[in-house]
């Protein structure tokens, strides 16, 4: 790690190491903002290099609590993550390949393998800017916390929605629902239905680039071309990534039609709430990500026979 002298603390920082969830809080409560939760580091270690943020005196280490970097998946089918989990370990899961594609997909958009096998997946999500988030806000994503005390799960979407730092919390678990999806496509395949799912990244160059914008997105299509189901979410940059629920519910039930298709470009263009900085202004970030939604709702019509209908 290479840090300017003068963003070091006085003293060297020291590394607890808690065994427990309980623990980890109390040290935290001890501190306050002189300390901070670390799995990976890999993003901290960014912010204090680049002097977005000085180091902290107490790096609260959450790589001996067993119960942050398990996996299980529940009666309901529910895949329970531990938010310790590395990236590179998700990807190799052999549950999450099965039934969890599009996060896998978008685990492998992540940096380089090296940075892949220290990140964790609860740091991507706790930077609130994350390039999982997009996947993880389409698979309809709940996120498990505890103050020590009391336990709730949230929805990704609404977690986000909520003021940064609102909670004096730390994350226990990212839910998704294990193959859900792909239930779904067995199911639609017999009704003669279409289904498609996409990740995107965009960054300055092919690989190991943080992103310039980050698109998601599920759709479920009648014979017909008919929209029966659709999940878009976009981030990228600083952006905090979102879904477009008023456009989604707009296009359920509708044809995916050329004036559908132009429906949807402008509602991403008008509903993307991205954020320029020194790489991309906004309206090159809302263009972008809107092209490369209607592209992949072109392949899905065309998977349905779109392309050939009158």
């Amino acid at each position: 790690m290479s840090v300017p002298m003068h963003q070091l603390p006085e003293q060297q920082p020291s590394v607890w190491q808690p065994t427990s969830v309980e623990e980890a809080i109390q040290l935290k409560h001890k501190w306050g903002k002189d300390a901070v939760f670390i799995a990976g580091g890999t993003w901290l270690r960014t912010r204090w290099e680049n002097g977005l943020a000085l180091m902290p005196q107490y790096f609260i280490s959450l790589g001996r609590i067993l119960v942050l970097s398990g996996l299980t998946v529940n009666s309901q089918g529910q895949v329970h993550i531990g938010p310790a989990l590395s990236i590179a370990d998700l990807m190799k899961n052999e549950l999450v390949q099965q039934k969890c594609g599009l996060l896998v997909q978008a685990c492998s958009e992540i940096a380089a393998p090296s940075i892949r096998n220290l990140a964790s997946i609860g740091g991507n999500v706790m930077t609130r800017t994350g390039d999982l988030i997009p996947a993880l806000l389409v698979m309809d994503a709940q996120i498990r916390c505890t103050d020590g005390q009391n336990e709730r799960t949230i929805a990704l979407k609404d977690w986000l929605a909520a003021p940064q730092g609102a909670h004096d919390e730390i994350m226990t678990g990212i839910i998704v629902q294990a193959g859900g999806w792909q239930e779904q496509e067995q199911e639609q395949v017999q009704k003669n239905e279409i289904i498609h799912e996409f990740y995107l990244k965009v960054g300055r160059r092919e690989a190991f680039t943080p992103s310039v914008v980050t698109v998601a997105g599920r759709l479920s299509l009648q014979a017909d071309g008919t929209v029966t189901d659709i999940a878009l979410a976009a981030g990228g940059g600083n952006a905090v990534p979102a879904r477009f629920p008023t456009l989604e519910a707009g296009i359920i039930g509708k044809p995916l039609f050329k004036a559908t298709l132009q429906i949807l470009h402008k509602g991403v263009i008008a509903d993307f709430n991205a954020v320029a900085d020194d790489y991309a202004g906004v309206a090159y970030r809302k263009q972008t990500a809107a092209n490369l939604i209607i592209s992949e709702c072109f392949k899905a019509w065309r998977k349905g026979g779109g392309a050939y209908a009158p």
